[in-house]
């Protein structure tokens, strides 16, 4: 009798045990789904802003427009998530370039990023070089000089803050209310066209003609390397 009694106990406890676990599991679950949805809300929001961007510059479908990092190499060599802020150079250049193969294109450059990191942006014009000039920068193999900063202004910057208002909200996000403050991108446009070489000047070794850009962020002490995440978009039309 004490055996069967002890046994039932023992059945007992390991229900409960798997009950426990059974509980434990699907808490785990929640919180890795609650986490997923935070994560992908944001990726859909930013294909969203992305579609988007055509309201604010009308852009020129028929002659494509193309974005390379460097001298027109592909974009996904535009690499920004190796930057170490804790060192004593508190900036990072990185070149990209618009280009075509039809001459004399006129475009807007429109630059967007979100503010959870304290990152200040400006783009400058850059000339390619055949070699090493006083302060060029070497860049994916290639030397380029940096020529003067682009006029621009934000679109929706607060005029007491470095955050953004709410004016392009719909725009980015829809009718999804919970945004946080840093997460809401501010848009930058250029303050008139660029436009690329006309068809006087000689085009590049593959057919293209080229602009090219430096990227310049900067950041101050109070940036630390704590993992936190900020979206870049740059966009010619």
């Amino acid at each position: 009798m004490k055996e069967q009694t002890e046994k039932q106990q023992d059945e007992g406890r390991q229900e409960k045990h798997r009950m426990w676990l059974t509980r434990k599991k699907r808490s785990v679950i929640s919180v890795i789904l609650a986490f997923s949805a935070l994560l992908v809300l944001p990726v859909f929001a930013w294909l969203y802003m992305h579609r988007s961007m055509e309201t604010i510059t009308k852009v020129n479908m028929p002659n494509a427009l193309l974005i390379g990092a460097g001298d027109a190499k592909p974009i996904q060599q535009l690499e920004l998530s190796n930057i170490d802020v804790s060192g004593a150079q508190k900036y990072k250049d990185v070149v990209f370039c618009v280009y075509s193969t039809k001459p004399g294109l006129d475009y807007h450059l429109q630059l967007a990023h979100t503010t959870n990191i304290g990152f200040s942006y400006e783009i400058d014009k850059a000339s390619i070089e055949t070699e090493a000039v006083d302060g060029s920068i070497f860049y994916l193999g290639d030397y380029y000089k940096k020529g003067s900063k682009l006029a621009g202004n934000y679109l929706n910057k607060e005029t007491e803050s470095n955050y953004a208002t709410n004016a392009y909200h719909g725009k980015t996000y829809e009718e999804y209310s919970h945004v946080q403050k840093s997460a809401e991108p501010l848009y930058w446009k250029t303050a008139s066209q660029e436009k690329l070489p006309d068809e006087k000047q000689k085009p590049d070794k593959n057919g293209n003609y080229v602009n090219y850009y430096i990227l310049h962020i900067t950041w101050d002490e109070t940036v630390q390397n704590n993992k936190e995440t900020d979206m870049v978009y740059i966009m010619a039309g």
